[in-house]
């Protein structure tokens, strides 16, 4: 029997946080289907097609990673790949109450999905995809936190949009 899990989220950019995730859930789950959301509330710097990719490629050396995007309730995606078993990383104590909401209402959703927690490993307990970002904007290096191909991409695209932005004029 294949026991199987969803790690959901918008992954903009994957980090190596994420990755840490994913390779110690695999001691506990066979298959794992990272799910890469759309999530526009977010503003994302990449498509959900960019994002996509670079998990593709970030995860192509573990064969027991499935990467899909998606634009839906997770919820109801986990019906669709008939899968019940929800992770969730946390890193400090503000994200375990946002994500203790998230899984309170996804079982009270549907009574069949349970949501594991997995606490960051302490070296990437302080980082997010938004600080990354950040750092990037800033000039400041970012490829020990993200893969090298990924952090190429983020620095393209935060160069392009400053350029975009320096291009409006104002009247």
């Amino acid at each position: 029997m294949t026991i199987q899990a969803m790690y959901p989220g918008t992954f903009d950019p994957l980090t190596y946080g994420h990755l840490d995730i994913i390779i110690r859930a695999h001691k506990i789950f066979d298959k794992i289907f990272l799910a890469v959301a759309e999530n526009s509330q977010k503003h994302p710097l990449f498509s959900l097609e960019e994002r996509v990719i670079f998990a593709k490629q970030a995860t192509a050396m573990l064969d027991y990673v499935t990467v899909f995007g998606f634009n839906d309730l997770t919820i109801n995606v986990m019906k669709k790949k008939q899968v019940n078993i929800l992770i969730r990383g946390l890193r400090t104590r503000s994200d375990f109450e946002y994500e203790i909401q998230l899984a309170k209402i996804n079982n009270y959703c549907s009574n069949e999905v349970e949501t594991i927690f997995m606490i960051s490993t302490d070296i990437w307990a302080c980082l997010s995809s938004k600080l990354v970002k950040e750092i990037a904007q800033y000039g400041g290096r970012i490829d020990r936190f993200i893969p090298n191909f990924i952090a190429e991409k983020v620095i393209e695209k935060l160069r392009n949009t400053e350029k975009k932005n320096k291009n409006i004029s104002f009247l």
